[in-house]
């Protein structure tokens, strides 16, 4: 008990000590009051030494005490939506010094220049509608490709992340859907060059669509600025109709040498996988459905495979093929500035493996960008990359691998047997392991531009661009796999895309003083696209091209059973002239008009030119004095605008009749002949929209809230389509102008910073858009002779683009058979294709994303949310999987099935006829709503904390450090259980792009990732 009482004593002095001690070394204060320009205190004001743990607020009544010990101080005062005070000052012993200050809003949010359609604009007086992230807004998590990080941060933008799948691209849509058979995806527009996007450049190979973004390396973005309406995007007209992307890279700003050098390490894994039935489940649900057919004795089991075989090999093809990624990614940056010329460089190196066994894509990529300035008059600029993309390809959703594991590829089945890899197929190990498949991107992106400012008034910019593209497809099949005599198969394809722009812009300043402010741009721009390409497909080889040089190749490829083939030249080629006048008047009235004539070479003579002009105009109404006695409202501004943008991404030489090369179209009397390959319509010309938006931007309380709530409605007008022709024309499609779109929407997005105390802050960042999509009219066609998408999604007048055209699923008999409902709602067992009806949508009802960013002293924590309100999912594998028992495996969902009379299960009794079902002998056919989903989904898009290690650790010689560890896709809740409800698919066209995005068919799941990322600066 006394030594007890003996420690307590001990404590207790030492406690009072220590505090006399620390008393009498801050035995100095500073003090004061904060108010701001209009004499009202300001609460909440971090009053701070950099560097240290001294810090304090300011109360309700602007007043503030900061207690130090007697030094020297550099003390900071900062506070949201104000210019930071630093004031250095001298305390004694003793001195209790009175610092008062009177903060100034900060108008550099507003002041800031942004890029614009061929230009910048402070964005005060911005009329059109536009989205600003920066770099390191789209590059804090790990993601296929750069525009993955845009996801849930702009609104009125949905993004679907592409699949699991190492390169597979996304899929953005800018304010809805307003095409049906042309390209829906925005304009990318990279250091003013619009680059080349084909997303079919390879076809629809099996292993998902050509991602053209992919080799844009993520570390050299500075910014993205998204143009969404007709005011901002007309300056691109042909092109703008489904938005702008301006992609603007790093260039050297400070003057000095610096470096930057940033590393990331992570490990993938799916975010879901259907679980399927093993072995013994799937031979006792293959047997029952064999008896509920009435048939005696065991059945017999797909591909002769014994009952003991069957259990006896128990294969799990999903954990086949199905693993864990490594990532892994190495960035080093210089910029370096001195006087008249400024350098910034980039190498970076990334390795995306995906959690699909097999399935690699690796990065490399270096950049220059450099000025020099001439003379005071003259200043050159050049922006200048590099990349190599590799793809390890291997085979996906129809085509097999996992979309084998999940569908036909059966746990009775083996890997291996006595001679090596089990020639039962589909093996998608053998497959995987054997096949040879890589996809080489090699992509450059050039430009040169010459600055000449001959007085204070006008700028005149000429501009090169280069955009070199060149694809290659590597593929190799030995004789194990083809079961051949001779060496292998080896199919070699190589494309060849250059794309070269050339523009003069003009800017003069007409006036510029207190009252008015004119400014005038012109210029002109000529666009050219030429594309060639090759395809060798040769028996007898040894290895792929890699190995055995293309000279090898073409030496076989002239022997029989071989072939070359070369594409033909493609050209296309645009030639445009644009203006636009901007007007300001007492810096709070702003007006600006906007036109462009885009000439295409996509369209005949009888309508080769458009013409796209807009208005637009904003009023700052908290410029007016009636608004100037509300304290509470920062800025205020309304504005609004009109226009027309247009649309041209399709196919080339739609319009022309085209006929096969000779000697590829066969022979006639020993002649050879030529064959029409279309129908040609001279008569094509541009679709084109017209767009209403209005707008109120606001910024509260100092700023702390800030925000922006928009109207818009778009009508788009001689949508480009692919109609169905009689055979007996000899084709089966031709494009045409047909039909009207709809879509209005609101969007709203604010921000605000929730606490702001001492040295901790708390900001969110909210977005939801609102989008109404409607077909209004199919002019003098009917909706079948217009081509729909895949997996029954129609185009029907009245309803939203891709619209779910199924028979309707009622319920299941007392028999355990499904009834369906006839097209006048009637009950039947049949089902029939008449009865099909309108009954989704694969587009949302709202869509967004929620930042929360929390910062305590050196630590931050960021927390990202994106989610999506309505539209259906049709899960097209299910029709297979838990419909008639084929040749498919089962989920386990399939438990919940018709056995007796008195269920009440989910799925009809098993059968493997499909007359059980009142279906044709197909069993594709069985498209009913029993297979639609509500697609909604709440999804913990990325989770990072970060801490900034102390510069002190370094010595100064490292000016930054930051660690940082994160998660993507760590949680997702949604009533869609059966896989992953984000779904970008291996599309087949434009139009199945357009109409049916959230149709999943053997669809890799996303990818779920854990992440190590270290931030260098020095």
């Amino acid at each position: 008990m006394a030594i007890k009482l003996l420690n307590k004593l001990l404590i207790t002095c030492s406690l009072v000590l220590f505090i006399s001690h620390f008393s009498k070394a801050q035995n100095s204060s500073i003090s004061g009051k904060i108010l701001d320009q209009t004499g009202e205190p300001v609460l909440g004001v971090t009053v701070k030494v950099p560097g240290s743990t001294y810090g304090t607020t300011t109360d309700d009544k602007g007043y503030y005490k900061l207690m130090l010990p007697a030094g020297n101080y550099t003390i900071e005062y900062s506070y949201l939506g104000y210019t930071n005070i630093a004031v250095k000052v001298n305390l004694n012993s003793n001195q209790n010094l009175t610092l008062n200050q009177t903060m100034r809003e900060d108008s550099k949010a507003l002041d800031e220049a942004v890029a614009i359609g061929y230009a910048t604009k402070q964005k005060r007086d911005l009329t059109g509608s536009q989205v600003s992230l920066k770099g390191k807004e789209i590059n804090d998590m790990p993601a296929q490709s750069f525009e993955a990080g845009i996801q849930g941060k702009a609104s009125g933008v949905q993004l679907i992340m592409g699949s699991g799948l190492a390169g597979s691209g996304t899929l953005i849509r800018v304010r809805g859907v307003a095409s049906l058979s042309a390209g829906g995806d925005p304009l990318y527009v990279v250091d003013g060059i619009p680059i080349t996007q084909d997303y079919f450049l390879n076809g629809n190979g099996g292993a998902f669509n050509n991602n053209p973004l992919a080799t844009i390396n993520p570390e050299d973005i500075e910014d993205i600025q998204i143009l969404k309406d007709a005011a901002a995007t007309s300056i691109y007209g042909s092109r703008g109709s489904n938005g702008v992307v301006l992609i603007t890279t790093k260039r050297a700003s400070k003057k000095g040498l610096s470096f930057d050098f940033n590393t990331r390490l992570s490990v993938s894994l799916p975010t879901i996988v259907p679980q399927m039935l093993n072995a013994a489940e799937f031979i006792q649900l293959y047997q029952e459905a064999h008896e509920n057919d009435g048939n005696t004795g065991m059945a017999i089991l797909p591909n002769g495979i014994s009952r003991e075989d069957g259990l006896k090999n128990n294969t799990n093809w999903v954990d086949e093929t199905v693993g864990i990624g490594f990532k892994q990614l190495y960035s080093l940056g210089m910029s370096y500035r001195k006087k008249k010329f400024g350098v910034y460089g980039n190498y970076t190196w990334n390795e995306n493996e995906s959690f699909i066994k097999g399935s690699k894509y690796r990065r490399s990529s270096g950049r220059i960008n450099a000025d020099y300035k001439l003379s005071k008059t003259l200043t050159f600029m050049l922006s200048s990359s590099l990349s190599r993309g590799t793809n390890y390809r291997v085979d996906a959703g129809w085509s097999g691998g996992y979309g084998a594991a999940i569908s036909t590829a059966l746990p009775i089945y083996p890997i291996y047997d006595s001679t090596g890899y089990s020639q039962i197929n589909p093996n998608p190990n053998r497959y995987r392991d054997l096949r040879d498949w890589r996809t080489y991107e090699n992509r450059s992106i050039n430009n040169l531009k010459a600055i000449f400012t001959p007085n204070k008034k006008l700028t005149v910019t000429g501009s090169l661009s280069y955009d070199y593209m060149k694809l290659t497809q590597d593929l190799f099949e030995p004789k194990e796999l083809i079961n051949s005599t001779h060496s292998g198969f080896g199919g070699y394809f190589t494309l060849k895309v250059h794309n070269y722009n050339y523009n003069v812009v003009a800017n003069y300043e007409l006036k510029n003083n207190i009252i008015h402010k004119v400014n005038v741009m012109v210029g002109t721009e000529y666009q050219k696209s030429k594309r060639t390409g090759d395809l060798y497909t040769v028996n007898n080889v040894t290895g792929p091209e890699r190995e055995i040089g293309l000279d090898m190749i073409k030496s076989i490829s002239d022997t029989t059973d071989n072939s070359y083939f070369k594409f033909p030249v493609q050209y296309d080629a645009f030639n445009s002239y644009f203006a636009r006048i901007d007007y300001t008047y007492k810096k709070k009235y702003i007006a600006q008009l906007t036109a462009r004539t885009d000439g295409s070479s996509k369209f005949g003579p009888n309508n080769r030119y458009g013409f796209f002009p807009a208005v637009s105009a904003a009023w700052i109404l908290s410029d007016e004095p009636l608004f100037k006695k509300y304290k509470s409202i920062s800025f205020l501004k309304l504005r609004a605008g009109i226009g027309v943008t247009g649309n041209a991404q399709f196919a080339s030489n739609q319009w022309l009749q085209l006929y096969t090369v000779p000697g590829t179209g066969g022979v006639y009397n020993n002649t050879p002949i030529v064959n029409p390959l279309n129908a040609g319509n001279p008569d094509l010309k541009w679709e084109n929209s017209k767009v209403l938006d209005v707008s109120l931007e606001f910024a509260l309380y100092k700023s702390r809230i800030s925000g922006e709530i928009s109207y818009y409605n778009k009508k788009t007008e001689d949508v480009l389509t692919t109609l169905t022709v009689p055979p007996s024309t000899g084709f089966t499609e031709y494009y045409a102008n047909v039909g009207t779109i709809s879509n209005k929407g609101i969007e709203f997005q604010i921000k605000s910073t929730m606490v702001q105390r001492g040295n901790f802050a708390w900001t969110t960042d909210f977005n939801i858009a609102r989008n109404y999509n409607k077909i209004l009219s199919l002019g003098i066609y009917s909706q079948d002779a217009l081509g729909g998408g895949t997996n029954d999604t129609r185009v029907v007048v009245g309803k939203p683009v891709g619209t779910n055209y199924l028979v309707r699923f009622d319920h299941i008999n007392d028999e355990g058979r499904p009834v369906y409902l006839d097209k006048d709602g009637n009950q039947t067992l049949t089902w029939n294709n008449a009865d099909r009806v309108e009954v989704g949508s694969v587009l949302p009802k709202a869509f967004g994303g929620l930042t929360n960013d929390f910062r305590y002293k050196n630590w931050s924590l960021s927390i990202l949310l994106v989610y999506k309100i309505g539209g259906n999912i049709y899960n097209s594998s299910e029709k297979r999987q838990n419909g008639i028992v084929t040749d498919w495996n089962m989920t386990t969902s399939i438990f919940d099935r018709w056995q007796q009379p008195g269920d009440d299960a989910r799925y009809p009794r098993l059968t493997k006829e499909t007359s059980t079902y009142g279906l044709p002998p197909d069993p594709y056919q069985n498209n009913t709503t029993l297979w639609l989903y509500d697609g909604t989904y709440y999804r913990v898009r990325n989770i990072g904390l970060g801490y900034n290690l102390p510069k002190k650790w370094f010595k100064n010689k490292i000016n930054s450090a930051r660690v940082t560890v994160s998660g993507t896709n760590l949680f997702t809740f949604s009533k869609f259980k059966e896989s992953d409800p984000e779904i970008a698919r291996d599309f087949e066209n434009a139009a199945d792009r357009n109409m049916s995005s959230n149709i999943t068919y053997l669809t890799a799941p996303q990818e779920k990732t854990y992440n190590l990322s270290i931030n260098l600066t020095f």
